[in-house]
């Protein structure tokens, strides 16, 4: 078994919530997660657009920054980061055998997700990155991630999802993600709906971390249309724009702001960060398939929105879509199809493939009586939209970030899509 599969086989696994096996990876690393600043950032949805964000900001103030994501879109080399380059593959087998010796000893194998988040840590070690931004992988107080000692720490919201794991309310979800609260560390907080708010304010000032509160300690002017948006901020520190957003729909705007906000806080230790870096970081900012363009004849936008609460900023962004919609098994089809009807003539159901696909049989079902075709090859749904939508109906794939990944390189390998850039 090569190291690659050897990583992918730990899939198998599943998900196992605890911070014993990536302690146990890291000290056989030398703890490299003490090398170097970081970021911690947690959410329901958002919290991966926070960090592009951010990650924009700081490089453009002249620092080198890691970034740890997932899921991956296309390939996990993706999921590690530094200066937008995914790894090299070379180094990604290196660093999967030097953790695979470690885990051989282990009593309990470590999670896909451990692995990952070992490798980002050492790999960013190596590459002496200045900074690290690093995404929570699922809630917060028990994510392999949890490990780190941060420079400062966000909170995007809060909704219902991964409810097996987390909790099934909101106060529970939000118990969870407090858990990336530390002692004395600065707390950026864009959620602003009680109660999950309370939850959070309440695990912070139990921890005495110094709390900025969106829309009380800093606050944001969007104007403009969803693809061409101009972004303010104001703070009692800072105060800049309007300014171009480079990630798309009114829902980046808090993210933008939360990525301000972090920026502030890091002024001290980056002193590079002014506002000149914060401006130029946020218009030049990338998340691929995050309602991005990747082609504009006939004009296609793909959004990794997995559930309801994504779907609905989608259908505030667009109009008339045919919308083209593959869906993870364990996620809300239902809720989901509900929050795009709106904005879309005709749906396309299909399915992207591999055991967590949600079936077409089972799609059709939850799409009810709305008008949809229903085709299960991807690449041919594609080519389907592609023949159905126009300059003013454009197509709109959707429903889960697998879907987006696998669409993303049909439409560049065989549609002349634009390619993937970080």
């Amino acid at each position: 078994m090569t190291h690659r599969e050897y990583l992918f086989h730990l899939e198998l696994h599943g998900i196992k919530l605890g911070l014993e096996n990536i302690r146990r990876l890291l000290d056989a690393a030398g703890a490299p997660e003490r090398g170097y600043p970081i970021v911690h950032v947690a959410g329901t949805n958002g919290k991966g657009s926070v960090v592009a964000f951010l990650d924009a900001i700081a490089r453009s103030a002249g620092y080198r920054v890691g970034c740890f994501t997932s899921p991956h879109l296309t390939d996990v080399t993706e999921r590690f980061l530094v200066d937008g380059t995914p790894m090299p593959e070379a180094a990604l087998e290196e660093e999967i055998g030097f953790f695979r010796a470690v885990a051989e000893r282990m009593d309990s194998p470590p999670t896909f997700f451990e692995l990952n988040t070992a490798i980002a840590f050492r790999w960013f070690e190596r590459c002496k990155v200045d900074l690290a931004v690093i995404e929570v992988g699922m809630g917060g107080r028990l994510d392999s991630t949890n490990i780190v000692e941060p420079l400062a720490t966000a909170i995007t919201n809060i909704g219902l999802d991964h409810m097996k794991y987390l909790g099934d309310t909101v106060e529970q979800i939000a118990f969870e993600k407090a858990g990336i609260i530390k002692a004395g560390v600065p707390l950026v907080l864009t959620e602003t709906s009680s109660p999950a708010q309370d939850v959070i304010l309440t695990r912070a000032a139990q921890l005495r971390s110094p709390v900025r509160v969106l829309g009380c300690d800093f606050r944001f002017e969007l104007t403009g249309p969803p693809f061409a948006q101009e972004f303010a901020y104001e703070s009692d520190r800072l105060r800049f724009g309007p300014t171009p957003l480079n990630l798309n729909g009114a829902h980046q705007a808090p993210n933008a702001a939360s990525a301000v906000a972090l920026a502030e806080c890091m002024m001290t230790s980056l002193p590079r960060i002014d506002a000149a870096a914060i401006r130029v970081g946020l218009a030049s900012a990338r998340w691929p398939c995050r309602l991005e363009k990747v082609l504009d004849q006939p004009p296609v936008i793909i959004d990794a929105a997995h559930n309801p609460a994504g779907a609905r900023q989608i259908s505030k962004a667009l109009e008339q879509c045919v919308t083209l919609l593959a869906i993870s098994s364990d996620k809300d089809a239902e809720g989901i199809i509900e929050a795009l009807s709106p904005i879309t003539a005709l749906f396309i159901l299909s399915q992207y493939g591999g055991a967590r696909s949600l079936p077409v049989a089972e799609l059709r079902q939850a799409a009810g009586n709305r008008p949809y075709l229903a085709m299960p090859s991807l690449a041919e749904a594609i080519g389907l939209g592609l023949s159905l939508a126009g300059a003013s109906r454009p197509l709109l794939i959707t429903g889960s970030i697998f879907t987006a990944g696998k669409a993303r390189q049909i439409l560049v390998a065989q549609h002349g899509g634009k390619p993937l850039a970080f």
